[in-house]
């Protein structure tokens, strides 16, 4: 099991005078110190307009900060949006931020959870398929090597050029793609990348998912995968909360968990969701649970690192690769998230790093 961290960069209201450079701040704050406790990777969103829930739309920038102050601990992008950016840029900023981090970018691509972030952008929703499709394929015909032949679709037409700067990892850096519907595990997996899923599916709902991942992925064609190298990864988020006082640690996690899947005022909260069903029915299924129901399911992870641990465990017998904690999230103060990140890095981490020497 490996363990990531991951912000929307959540600053729900009232807001504090310069709450957003404060959050900024914060966040690459808490970056820093997920790598120091042991944590492997740190994921951004990129998101749009999203007062409150998500206020991330440039997350190769905010990397590229990080990037300086860290040197270990793996970059991701989770996801950069295929249908809001022009595939020379998309394949410049993650070649910059490859360099950068010396090596250290993960591709996640996505078309973009809600229309209400891509219409802005003139994607129509009936063509966000077909743009997503042609951007990738552009750009991943970029990463083959400096010359560009060129690339013509119904969406694009590149001409010939050098592109530059040149990612260190090659033949690129590793892909995944977002999965907030179980069904695309398998889509992920004929692709041949790795899956970021959303723990709004609980334990039970999410382990048939993984098992047709794993033999979609391994039985596949190699022809069909959109890179030159497959990535068999599954991940998933979770919100969460570690503390010394077990029932705090619970109830602070499943606040975060109720938070961030719609519970509260947010005002854009009614043009969520529109991949999951819509905000009344993501929230519905959090409010059908007690913390503890939520817990149990795996819908959050919260308590004193034992519980955290045993939680874990359960993700991990699923089938899980890679538990990445969602601390930034609604009303969680950045002290929380501090503690959090410390208490993991020396209570859990080596736990599981202990069972992965043992099992060698």
């Amino acid at each position: 099991m490996k363990f990531g961290l991951m912000t929307q960069l959540q600053i729900p209201r009232p807001w504090e005078p310069n709450a957003e450079l404060t959050t900024y701040r914060n966040v690459i704050e808490q970056a820093v110190a997920g790598e120091a406790a042991g944590f492997h990777y740190y994921w951004l969103t990129e998101m749009h307009f999203f007062k409150q829930i998500g206020h991330s739309p440039c997350p190769d920038l905010l990397h590229a900060a990080i990037s300086q102050r860290t040197s270990r601990i793996r970059l991701g992008f989770a996801v950069l949006l295929l249908t809001t950016h022009n595939p020379y840029m998309l394949a410049e900023r993650i070649a910059t931020a490859d360099l950068l981090s010396n090596g250290r970018v993960e591709f996640g691509f996505g078309r973009g959870s809600t229309p209400y972030m891509t219409e802005a952008f003139g994607v129509k929703k009936e063509e966000s398929f077909s743009i997503a499709n042609e951007a990738l394929e552009a750009v991943m015909k970029m990463f083959e090597s400096e010359h560009f032949s060129g690339y013509k679709g119904k969406h694009f037409d590149l001409p010939p050029r050098h592109i530059l700067p040149r990612p260190i990892q090659a033949p690129h850096p590793p892909l995944w793609i977002a999965a907030s519907n179980l069904s695309t595990y398998e889509h992920a997996a004929k692709q041949g990348v790795g899956i970021i899923g959303v723990t709004r599916n609980s334990i039970s709902e999410t382990r048939s998912a993984i098992r047709t991942y794993r033999e979609t992925i391994r039985s596949a064609d190699p022809k069909g995968f959109v890179g030159k190298v497959s990535n068999e990864n599954v991940a998933a988020f979770a919100l969460a909360c570690c503390h010394e006082d077990d029932r705090i640690g619970k109830d602070i996690a499943c606040a975060a968990a109720r938070w961030y899947n719609g519970d509260n005022d947010a005002e854009l909260n009614h043009v969520r969701f529109a991949t999951a069903g819509g905000k009344e029915a993501v929230v519905a299924k959090f409010r059908a649970r007690s913390n503890d129901q939520l817990l149990a399911d795996g819908m959050a992870i919260g308590g004193n690192p034992d519980s955290i641990c045993r939680q874990v465990e359960q993700w991990a017998e699923a089938g899980l690769d890679q538990l990445i904690f969602v601390l930034q999230a609604g009303e969680t103060t950045h002290d929380q998230v501090l503690r959090s990140i410390d208490l993991i890095g020396e209570k859990v981490i080596p736990r599981f790093e202990v069972k992965e020497h043992a099992a060698a």
